[in-house]
């Protein structure tokens, strides 16, 4: 006998569908929400979005649609029960539980894949974030952060300023051919070039218009006079001075490789220029600025010439910005993209120590098995490739044949007139001979599709175990609500009764009430009262009598049906007894015959 429903179960069911709903809006799945959805509907759609969520590389179509047909929702039922394992879910789930909505062993489910789906988000968050961010600052920017840049760059622009002022600036050259003896004395040369001082020198700037002839007469007097350490440190500064050159500003700005190309480049025209110049400027005098020199009338002034080495030294600038600035684009790109590959080498890390825990307890049998089948499918890939190498071959021949005839057909001889003819001929045979092989195989598609549409009327074996199982649930609903209406019924009967035997006793007492008075008025209508009294009291104890009779019967069929359905049970508890000693006898049946078997075998 089958099991009638427990409310408490009810209960509990409805408890648990409320857990997992909860838990699947608190995952993000907001469609749970949604009070016109199927409870399958939202279970389902929460078990698909989880599975979606932790991206795994599984080869099922999880197509999840509402309204779905019941074979549909087997399907999809039994395609989640299968992703589960590789999951390594540690729960047990079966697709008719699903499908029955079996809230009780659906939820620890759910949790085990709302909390794994939470922690791939947790994994991947960082590196989404970031992208997010770079692409935002690409597009977009904050005011804080275009303040900020203003602020750099103006910071930037006077810092280069201020390098641009305070910039070492040259002083001296020395001169050409000049030996320096040792390392401390060509320091000494490199910081006067610059206007400092070394060594025992004195930290008193040196005048830049001091000439040469100067330097040796004080070279001589001091040669006259007892000399001190002063004197000596004297003597050696205006020597070193003496010894190199004074560098005029213009000097400084213009490069010593660009001097030395105009140089080697107009040299005679140079030599000539200074010689017509010392000439005008005889004949002129003064009037001439001595910063002016006097060129030929297609000669390009030094001044443009430097000016466009300027120009094209500040193009390539820009050029050089524009390109650091892309390297340092790509650079961000190639860090969130290592980020990435870094995320996802963790995560295979991870996948690897999965499998090796998994592998560890496998037999080596197997993973020679393993082995050998993978190189079984290297041999096909290697087959693969091989047929198709040998596939372009033949194409190409094909193409060089059908370059062939196409010739041969557009210069066509005798021969080859009389050989189309025939091959129009044998062509029109065979595709008529298609067109009849193609009408036959249409005529059998739709035989096929008319036997798949009959195939597909007939329910399948997992179909009809769910036919089964909600018919089962349906009678055992109906068999409650069955019960629970003949108590109803049973119960406003019990009332109905009760109510008209409490009505009978107030008339009979309203009776009694109001002929009373009159009763007591004289001795006959009094003695008439007195009978009329007893003659009620004998009609109530004989309905009292009837009742209890009728009670008495009903009891007795009670008693009756509780015998008939306690022999009943022991029918069942011994047909159950029969059933599993069967069984055992069954069992031990096959045990006997896989031993005759063996024992003959080994005879």
């Amino acid at each position: 006998m089958d099991k009638p429903v427990d409310i408490r179960e009810d209960e509990e069911q409805g408890i648990k569908l409320q857990e997992t709903m909860e838990l699947l809006l608190a995952a993000g799945y907001f469609r749970a929400r949604i009070k016109g959805l199927d409870p399958f509907d939202k279970v389902v759609g929460g078990m698909v979005w989880c599975l979606e969520v932790c991206n795994l590389d599984i080869d099922v179509d999880l197509m999840f649609q509402e309204s779905l047909s019941i074979g549909q929702k087997i399907s999809l039922t039994e395609k989640i029960v299968g992703v589960l394992p590789q999951m390594l879910c540690p729960y047990r789930l079966d697709p008719h539980q699903i499908q029955g909505l079996d809230f009780v062993h659906i939820y620890p489910v759910v949790q085990w894949l709302v909390k794994r789906a939470i922690q791939v988000r947790e994994e991947t968050g960082d590196t989404n974030r970031a992208y997010a961010l770079r692409q935002f600052q690409q597009h977009y920017s904050m005011p804080e952060d275009v303040e900020r840049e203003k602020v750099v760059k103006s910071a930037q622009d006077s810092i280069q300023r201020l390098n641009d002022v305070y910039a070492p600036k040259r002083k001296y050259r020395r001169k050409a051919g000049h030996n320096i003896p040792d390392v401390t004395t060509q320091v000494q040369y490199t910081l006067l070039e610059y206007g400092h001082k070394a060594g025992a020198f004195t930290s008193a700037a040196v005048k830049a218009d001091e000439s040469e002839k100067h330097t040796k007469k004080v070279s001589k007097k001091a040669k006259e006079e007892p000399r001190s350490a002063g004197d000596l440190a004297n003597e050696e500064y205006n020597e070193m001075v003496g010894e190199m050159e004074q560098v005029d500003d213009r000097g400084r700005k213009v490069k010593a490789s660009v001097i030395g190309g105009i140089v080697s480049q107009q040299a005679e025209q140079i030599a000539h220029m200074e010689a017509l110049h010392q000439q005008q400027k005889l004949q002129m005098g003064n009037f001439l600025p001595e910063g002016l020199i006097a060129l030929p009338g297609k000669q390009m002034p030094m001044s443009e010439v430097l000016s466009q080495q300027l120009e094209e030294l500040k193009l390539k600038k820009q050029q050089a910005e524009d390109r650091k600035r892309s390297m340092e684009v790509r650079l961000e790109e190639l860090k969130i993209e290592k980020k990435s590959l870094k995320t996802r080498k963790e995560a295979l890390d991870q996948e690897n120590a999965v499998l090796e825990e998994i592998t560890s307890g496998v037999d080596e049998d197997q993973l020679e098995l393993v082995a050998e089948l993978v190189r079984q499918k290297d041999e096909a890939e290697e087959a693969v490739s091989s047929f198709r190498l040998q596939c372009k071959t033949e194409a190409a021949g094909y193409k060089a044949e059908y370059q062939r005839l196409r010739e041969e057909l557009e210069n066509p001889t005798d021969e080859s007139h009389l050989l189309s003819e025939e091959l129009r001929k044998r062509l029109e045979t065979e595709r008529s001979t298609l067109s009849e092989v193609r009408l036959r195989l249409a005529q059998r598609n739709r035989e096929v599709a008319q036997l798949q549409r009959s195939l597909d009327d007939v329910p399948s074996q997992a179909e009809l175990s769910q036919y089964q199982k909600r018919f089962i649930e349906l009678y055992d609903q109906v068999a409650a609500k069955l019960r629970e209406t003949k108590k109803y019924y049973t119960l406003y009967n019990t009332l109905t009764d009760t109510k008209t035997y409490y009505e009978k006793e107030v008339q009979l007492l309203e009776s009694i009430h109001d002929n009373f008075e009159v009763a007591m008025g004289s001795e006959s209508a009094k003695e008439q009262f007195l009978r009329q009294l007893e003659a009620i009291l004998e009609s109530l104890r004989q309905t009292v009598t009837k009742a209890e009779k009728r009670r008495q019967n009903e009891k007795l069929k009670r008693d009756q049906l509780n015998d008939k359905y306690m022999e009943l049970l022991e029918k069942q508890r011994y047909y159950s007894k029969l059933i599993k000693e069967f069984q055992q006898e069954c069992s031990l049946n096959e045990d006997l015959q896989a031993l005759a078997v063996e024992r003959g075998l080994d005879q």
